[in-house]
């Protein structure tokens, strides 16, 4: 029934478009509305007066996706966010992003971060993946990423990061429930951050800083297919993508190569502390001088475990490092914010009987079962490598495509920081 309203929605959708192009128009009228509304809410944000110097409680550089999700982070912002870090005399300076890589661009290049004592996002997992990518091009990147804490108002359709780390805190899973704590942990004085582990991933011709996770395959496609229906559909895009592919079902060439995770005598630690107790620059100075990224299992490391290298036709790769890819049930139950270990799963063609257990795997993952399915295979990897030996599929990296044959990802000791409760 859901698919069937859908699709009566998009026809009429088209037919306004179609009709609006008849009579001359550019574009619709209703995409007129929205851009004067965004012009109107973009005035309202940037003349606002920040509270007086002597009474600052702190100060946060704030990042406004305002295509994200629903289109509603400069309303968000505007009516919600704003108020409520004037009222708590917290300062701000706001970016809102014109295009790809512009938040990344801000972060490479800007000059006085140690001023900050954090940033705020309002988008989805796509632009704290752009921002960390943007720190990373940085000389004194592995400084920053502890230093610089990270909060998110959930304003695109996928928020794994968000929900896993307010899962932790017992916050219930619903919509209402994640904005509702997020607001207020990102505009409250008693904000705290903890850490997160880090990733480093290598493709082709890049080499990226990861949290979340890595796809290829059914999921994959899934994701970036229902793009197009991120506005009108929201996070509900992904059951009508997952519908849509479990009928049209296909097979992946490609080889898999992993590490089972040992613990090597590391235990990762969380860090907690307030976000606005000092700025970025006071913290980096108290920081331990790393320049590089800490490796959990070196490569040069002769006692590393024996690799496991898979090549076959694959239905689906995902591996995750923190426990929530969405709002829904956890998709690995057992992942923790700190913990460095990589939970990789795989479907392999061969396992499967027919579409129905497809079908099966994308509905348990809401109740959480399926990872108990017997043809989903799994394993806690200290690090992974994909080759991609077909074509016509996507590699997503934390929600984002990126244009590999080939991705390797290292599990390290490096973290970043996330806004994550209230004292």
């Amino acid at each position: 029934m859901f698919l069937i309203i859908f699709i009566i929605y998009e026809n009429y959708s088209k037919w306004i478009h179609q009709e609006c192009w008849k009579m001359g128009g550019s574009i619709c009228c209703c995409c007129r509305s929205e851009d004067e509304e965004n012009e109107q809410l973009t005035s309202v944000i940037l003349s606002r007066q920040p509270p007086p110097q002597e009474t600052c409680r702190g100060s946060l550089l704030v990042f406004l996706n305002p295509h994200s999700g629903k289109g509603k982070s400069l309303e968000t912002f505007a009516h919600t966010v704003g108020p409520k870090l004037d009222r708590n005399s917290i300062r701000y300076e706001v970016v809102i992003t014109t295009g790809p890589n512009h938040a990344r661009n801000v972060l490479m290049t800007k000059t006085d971060l140690e001023k900050f004592n954090g940033v705020l996002i309002l988008s989805g997992d796509g632009l704290v993946f752009e921002a960390l990518n943007g720190i990373l091009c940085r000389d004194d990147a592995f400084r920053i990423f502890p230093s610089l804490p990270i909060g998110i108002v959930p304003s695109g359709s996928g928020n794994g990061l968000l929900c896993s780390v307010l899962s932790k805190y017992g916050t219930k899973m619903t919509e209402k429930s994640v904005m509702d704590r997020a607001l207020e942990i990102a505009t409250s004085p008693a904000a705290r951050a903890e850490s997160v582990a880090l990733y480093s991933v290598k493709t082709d011709n890049e080499t990226f800083a990861a949290f979340l996770s890595i796809g290829w395959g059914l999921m994959a496609d899934i994701d970036i297919e229902s793009e197009k229906w991120r506005k009108s559909l929201g996070a509900h895009r992904f059951t009508v993508g997952g519908f849509i592919r479990s009928c049209n079902l296909r097979s992946y060439k490609g080889r898999l190569t992993y590490r089972i995770y040992e613990q090597k005598g590391f235990e990762p630690s969380s860090n907690v502390f307030g976000v606005y107790d000092k700025t970025t620059g006071q913290r980096m100075e108290e920081s331990e001088d790393i320049d590089t990224w800490q490796l959990h299992d070196s490569p040069e490391d002769s006692t590393s475990s024996e690799e496991v290298v898979i090549e076959d036709d694959f239905i689906n790769v995902y591996a995750v490092t923190l426990s929530h890819i969405a709002s829904d049930g956890p998709f690995a139950p057992s992942a923790k914010l700190e913990d460095n270990r990589i939970h990789l799963s795989y479907i392999l063609w061969k396992d499967i009987g027919t579409r129905v257990d497809i079908a099966k795997f994308l509905l348990a993952i809401e109740n959480q079962t399926h990872l108990d399915l017997p043809f989903v295979k799994r394993v806690e990897v200290s690090s992974m490598k994909l080759e991609v030996l077909s074509d016509g599929s996507y590699v997503v990296l934390d929600g984002e495509v990126v244009e590999t044959k080939t991705i390797q990802v290292s599990a390290t000791r490096n973290n970043i920081c996330v806004f994550s409760s209230t004292a």
